[in-house]
């Protein structure tokens, strides 16, 4: 799958058609469907890198590996080498159906102030990417194209303080049929719109650049997130993420 790294320079976002290929996609459904399952039981305790996928599911962690994801990702950092520090499935809550406000995935107390993150990665390119990956029809995520290269503008500031969870101006859905999927920066603003009671999965993932020019202001899941993907990395990269570096995401 061939991609355009120019292409996220220019918009911050690029949407791919069946990154999830019509003959996986119902094999990767029962596999996250499985976790999700496994998930429930393992809320009830503390949980441990190894307790969710096993050798029944790991075709959830290949695919995160797969040329379609990992490999695409290299290409728009233009980075030899690439890692995963991110993965998780968006679902359809049970209760609370939202909507989540609009925002940027960025803590410039723990990265680097969001002008100057912005200025590499026009100048260098992104060290970081991160995906949604529809297993069912989604149209849930919203983004305002080119405004991970800027500040807000008064009227985007204006909103996000008087009304942060309905539509903004210049902000468009992104309408996934299933198995597609879209890669973006996560210093654009963004929005999880009304999430409804119909089945949602959605797989994210984040990806950070090793041997590229640019700075890779990493946001990840948990202080543990990179260790449970070590091995994996190792097999695939030759790189051993470093798990104990500071861990942030506001998704």
């Amino acid at each position: 799958m061939k991609v355009n790294p120019q292409q996220l320079i220019d918009d911050g976002y690029v949407v791919r058609r069946q990154v999830v290929p019509p003959d996986r996609l119902e094999e990767l459904r029962t596999s996250f469907e499985t976790l999700v399952e496994k998930q429930k039981v393992i809320w009830a305790r503390e949980r441990k890198p190894d307790e969710v996928v096993d050798a029944a599911t790991a075709n959830t962690v290949e695919f995160c590996l797969y040329e379609n994801t990992l490999g695409v990702s290299q290409q728009l950092m233009r980075a030899p080498d690439a890692a995963i520090t991110l993965m998780a499935l968006m679902c359809n809550p049970v209760q609370d159906h939202g909507p989540a406000s609009w925002h940027r995935d960025i803590e410039p107390t723990g990265q680097a102030p969001l002008k100057g993150m912005q200025m590499d990665y026009v100048k260098n390119g992104p060290g970081y990417v991160q995906w949604n990956i529809s297993l069912y029809d989604d149209s849930v995520f919203w983004l305002v194209p080119g405004s991970y290269c800027r500040p807000n503008t008064p009227a985007e500031h204006q909103h996000l303080l008087t009304r942060p969870q309905e539509p903004m101006s210049g902000g468009i859905p992104i309408e996934l049929s299933a198995g597609d999927g879209v890669v973006y920066s996560h210093m654009g603003l963004h929005w999880g719109s009304n999430y409804s009671t119909k089945l949602r999965r959605t797989v994210h993932l984040g990806y950070r650049a090793f041997g590229s020019d640019s700075y890779p202001s990493v946001v990840q899941a948990s202080p543990t997130c990179t260790g449970r993907f070590n091995n994996f990395a190792v097999k695939r990269t030759g790189v051993t993420i470093d798990t104990k570096s500071k861990c942030n995401h506001q998704n």
